[in-house]
């Protein structure tokens, strides 16, 4: 043992002593305040985890981290409810036309063709003539395009008489129509001029 390590009544308690006594009161007296004892020193248990004698280490883990995942799904909001993937794609349905209801819009648009060509061909016979021999053609094809949409088919077909009430207007609106163009386009008529000493018609109201 080194002198000086270990203070006088304190060696029995160095390493490797077999059996540990605490000091005397006359030892601690005679020691001074410096080596006074410092009282009975409680241990506590260390904490969970921690082996015993090892203080500075880090809990061990009881399950290894997991480890990376796959990429994240989309989204649920990124798709509408109710629509499959690649439907957006897909081409709009065609509705079902009978050859009943085909003749049936043939003939609707044929008919103001033909009014027109005929009215054309009157003042133009180069222009209106070429027109009334395409007539059927431009109707087979404005045909085809009505029967490309449900709509269209419901408008000339529909119950509730959608074009010939529109045709009907029309018919009413033509005269008007003829006068205005004869009038101020084709300058074929003027209007009838007024004789300042004859007194202007007042209209008659019904009483």
């Amino acid at each position: 043992m080194v002198r000086g390590t270990w203070a006088r009544g304190h060696a029995r308690r160095g390493e490797g002593a077999a059996m540990v006594t605490p000091l005397t009161a006359e030892e601690i007296e005679s020691e001074g305040d410096e080596y006074a004892d410092l009282g009975t020193i409680v241990l506590q248990d260390p904490p969970q985890g921690i082996p015993p004698g090892g203080g500075n280490h880090a809990p061990q883990p009881s399950e290894p981290p997991p480890g990376p995942t796959g990429p994240d799904e989309p989204p649920a909001h990124a798709r509408k409810r109710g629509r499959p993937p690649g439907s957006r794609n897909q081409a709009p349905s065609v509705p079902r036309v009978t050859a009943g209801v085909r003749a049936d819009i043939s003939a609707k648009v044929s008919m103001p063709l033909e009014i027109a060509g005929q009215i054309w061909h009157a003042r133009d016979a180069l222009c209106g003539g070429t027109f009334l021999v395409q007539r059927p053609a431009i109707a087979d094809s404005l045909t085809n395009i009505i029967c490309q949409s449900a709509d269209l088919v419901a408008f000339f077909t529909g119950p509730g008489g959608a074009f010939m009430r529109y045709l009907e207007l029309g018919a009413a609106l033509w005269p008007v129509i003829e006068v205005v163009a004869a009038h101020h386009v084709y300058h074929s008529v003027e209007a009838a001029p007024q004789d300042p000493q004859q007194p202007r018609q007042q209209p008659a109201y019904a009483a």
